[in-house]
């Protein structure tokens, strides 16, 4: 099959599509291995800086909250940026960001580090998600699911390279290769990163006027309300599965396994997810798996043994991959293509107060319980009360209304 071509004779599903589609692997895996691996570091990191445990759980927070709200207004308002110049100022940002953690020792400066990684770290992730369907058209769906599998990648290595490192040397100097394995990857793809000609995007500007109207349509609060919540679980898991798990008597490299294995088992679902939503329904495969996430999340507090974690865990992975790759296809279905990229970056910037929100709360609850058993329940009831609202406000319309001029 040959490719096929834009106006300018610049091909589509081409060697040059894929390249950008194995760095944006690279770039999602080492920079979410990095992030959201933030569970199994968090002792050292309060060790090393003589933090508490809630500014511990904070610094996730704003980081993970940085990465969204960045990446969302990236995308509302960025969308016509020269990406190679973006990209290479994403490589110095978290070059600075690694650097300063070698310096800093206030609670402060660790937070001012970790927000300039996270800054860079949504500003590229925009990029990813945006640029690769620019570059197919018979395998877009495909690429675009190949592209976001660095997000279960990352999840699955990272935590054994952190006990590795971690075994040789102190968390400064692992911090600065983990994250310096990310500066070279996103280096490298500043010099491939670039849209096809006159495919750069083919939406109006997402200007003041047009956003009021988006965000007054109550259908679209509601989606990005529950587009928040069902995210939430996966925010406390990243920042705080290993001290929920040690807790329960389980070993911190068996609770740092279990983290690994929802990453891998979500590369498999994200691809295979994406086929039977086709199959039987994209919102209905969603809905299905936000359940499932919320019932193992009530489950974690009362498992005690090897077994009964991986096949709890198995569930998470199976719920997370789902959940990953078909939210973007069910939104822009729902509220058309015109601005895609600023509808995926507001949902982004909704979304980031749930990252913030949610594993304070959870550990705001635990100090106040003393354990995690109410915790978890409020998150699971939360999980699936998102999974009812998106449901609901992303149903197609029966009388789709003329767009508006």
């Amino acid at each position: 099959m040959t490719a096929t071509s834009n106006r300018r004779g610049e091909p589509l599903d081409s060697t040059q599509g894929w390249l950008i589609v194995v760095l944006g692997i690279g770039i999602l895996s080492t920079i979410w291995g990095a992030l959201f691996t933030f569970t199994v570091y968090a002792d050292r990191l309060a060790t090393t800086y003589g933090l508490t445990a809630l500014q511990t759980s904070s610094i996730f927070s704003i980081t993970t909250a940085f990465l969204l709200v960045v990446g969302g207004v990236f995308g509302v308002f960025a969308t016509r940026f020269p990406l190679r110049p973006v990209v290479v100022a994403v490589g110095i940002g978290l070059g600075f960001g690694t650097v300063a953690l070698q310096f800093v020792d206030s609670y402060v400066g660790v937070i001012a580090a970790f927000a300039l990684i996270g800054t860079s770290g949504g500003t590229v992730f925009t990029i990813v998600v945006s640029l690769v369907p620019q570059w197919f058209d018979t395998h877009q769906g495909l690429a675009t699911s190949l592209s976001l599998t660095g997000l279960g990648l990352g999840p699955l290595v990272m935590p054994f390279v952190w006990l590795w490192l971690f075994e040789r040397t102190d968390l400064r100097t692992a911090f600065a290769v983990v994250v310096g394995a990310a500066v070279i990857v996103v280096l490298i793809s500043s010099l491939v990163y670039r849209r096809p000609p006159n495919r750069s995007q083919n939406e109006s500007v997402a200007d003041l006027a047009w956003i009021y109207r988006l965000l007054a349509d109550p259908y679209f609060l509601t989606t990005m309300i529950g587009y928040a919540l069902v995210w939430s679980w996966y925010y406390v898991l990243s920042s705080q599965l290993v001290s929920i798990l040690t807790a329960n008597g389980i070993a911190v490299g068996v609770a740092a396994a279990a983290l690994s294995t929802i990453g891998g088992v979500s590369v498999f679902t994200r691809v295979g997810g994406g086929y039977v939503g086709d199959q039987v329904g994209q919102r209905e495969i969603f809905g299905a798996s936000i359940i499932l996430a919320g019932v193992c999340i009530l489950a974690l507090p009362f498992i005690h043994s090897q077994l009964l974690l991986y096949i709890d865990v198995v569930g998470l992975g199976v719920a997370f991959g789902p959940l990953a790759a078909l939210w973007s296809p069910i939104v822009l279905t729902r509220f058309g293509t015109e601005n895609a990229t600023a509808i995926v970056g507001l949902l982004l910037i909704g979304s980031a107060g749930a990252a913030f929100l949610a594993p304070l709360g959870v550990n705001v609850l635990h100090r106040m319980t003393g354990g995690y058993t109410i915790p978890l329940f409020a998150l699971s009831v939360f999980t699936v009360l998102g999974a009812a609202l998106f449901y609901w406000s992303t149903a197609p319309m029966t009388n789709p209304p003329e767009p508006e001029r």
